[in-house]
């Protein structure tokens, strides 16, 4: 199972934004090739062809552009990286990230969601900070390190705020 995008729906809504997502996919000209259930409500994993990162940026155009409003997709984050869920790992493939796309001069900040793990929300975000080397903006950061934890995977991502699609963000920006 080798995802690269989290989709947030409604609770017992998983059916409809499987179907949504694929629709998703179609306008936008990116094939979604799988979806999964997390085990949590409201909570999907998909596959989607090429860079997760443009994938969300069609769909925010889309949206934006009032072609299209979905109903089911709530949220959707992309993910550059899967790896198991150890703070080594994620810690190494943070910093691995962050030098690729944080510049010198650029904040971040860390955003974490776990579901199903006992890891402390700041012990782990304090962990995995350490392996960036940059100044930290919890306000107006430049680039965000979205960790998406599961309890035996984890995506993380290094995106701008504005590249995590969030309906309700993308329905007030129109």
């Amino acid at each position: 199972m080798s995802w690269n995008l989290v989709v947030a729906t409604g609770w017992r809504q998983e059916r409809l934004c499987m179907e949504e997502l694929y629709r998703v996919g179609d306008i936008v000209g990116r094939r979604v090739e799988e979806i999964w259930f997390t085990g949590f409500d409201g909570l999907l994993t998909a596959k989607v062809e090429g860079d997760p990162v443009e994938f969300v940026k069609l769909l925010i155009e889309v949206v934006r552009s009032g072609y299209y409003i979905p109903r089911y997709i709530l949220r959707a984050t992309p993910i550059m990286v899967v790896v198991k869920t150890d703070l080594d790992e994620i810690q190494r493939a943070v910093g691995e990230l962050a030098k690729a796309h944080i510049g010198p001069g650029e904040s971040f900040k860390i955003e974490l969601k776990k579901r199903g793990v006992k890891f402390d929300r700041a012990a782990v975000i304090e962990y995995v900070a350490k392996a960036v080397e940059r100044r930290v903006d919890l306000t107006k950061p430049d680039k965000v390190v979205w960790i998406e934890m599961f309890p035996s995977r984890t995506g993380v991502s290094v995106i701008r705020e504005e590249e995590n699609f969030s309906l309700m963000r993308a329905r007030s920006a129109t």
